[in-house]
């Protein structure tokens, strides 16, 4: 009931982390984080309530949100206009045909070009069912809407089974990443992830 009326009182809000082209320095995007500001218990992040939206049916509603959001406070970057909006989305939205029409008008009217929005989906979330996946997220890609593997490395998927799916991008999970400057076996992940998405005609991220 809390977190319902969190999103009527306008209770949920956006920080913004930047994508930044490390052959050029500049910022390619940003991606948007979900807070909650709750009046007795301060910010509380998504690790803390996302699962509660999940179990009680209102991820779709709070991804809504997020989306109405970011596309209302893209207008205000200023010097970046060209930068990507990267959204994460839940399972249920890959089980929803309609959701692509949704975002579609809602970027149109918010005058948002479709190939400046990322959505990232998690490597679990994309293999729990492919085949129903494959559906919404080739609908996604027909309208230019860019798609991101998130957290790649730490599910067990089937690679045949990703390179059949329209994905225009890859994350590599920061558990990896944050383990550079110590673990020869996670540079050797990292580079070989990233070779993998080369070979794909993927970005890594």
């Amino acid at each position: 009931e809390a977190l319902a009326s969190a999103m009527e009182g306008s209770e949920l809000f956006l920080t913004y982390q930047p994508k930044i082209d490390l052959a050029t320095s500049a910022v390619a995007g940003f991606e948007a984080l979900v807070r909650w500001q709750h009046p007795r218990l301060g910010t509380v992040f998504p690790d803390q309530f996302i699962p509660l939206a999940e179990s009680s049916g209102l991820i779709d509603q709070v991804t809504d949100t997020v989306i109405a959001l970011g596309l209302q406070e893209k207008h205000i970057w200023g010097g970046s206009p060209d930068a990507s909006l990267a959204i994460n989305i839940s399972p249920s939205n890959l089980r929803d045909l309609g959701f692509v029409d949704r975002l579609a008008e809602r970027c149109v009217a918010a005058w948002v070009a479709l190939d400046r929005i990322v959505l990232e989906v998690t490597e679990s979330a994309a293999m729990a069912d492919p085949v129903g996946a494959m559906d919404v997220l080739t609908r996604l890609r027909l309208k230019g809407i860019r798609l991101s593997i998130d957290d790649f490395g730490t599910g067990y998927s089937s690679l045949a089974e990703l390179a059949r799916l329209p994905f225009s991008e890859l994350k590599i999970d920061k558990s990896f990443v944050m383990a550079l400057g110590g673990s020869p076996e996670a540079v050797q992940i990292v580079k070989s992830t990233i070779d993998l998405a080369h070979n794909l005609g993927l970005q890594a991220v």
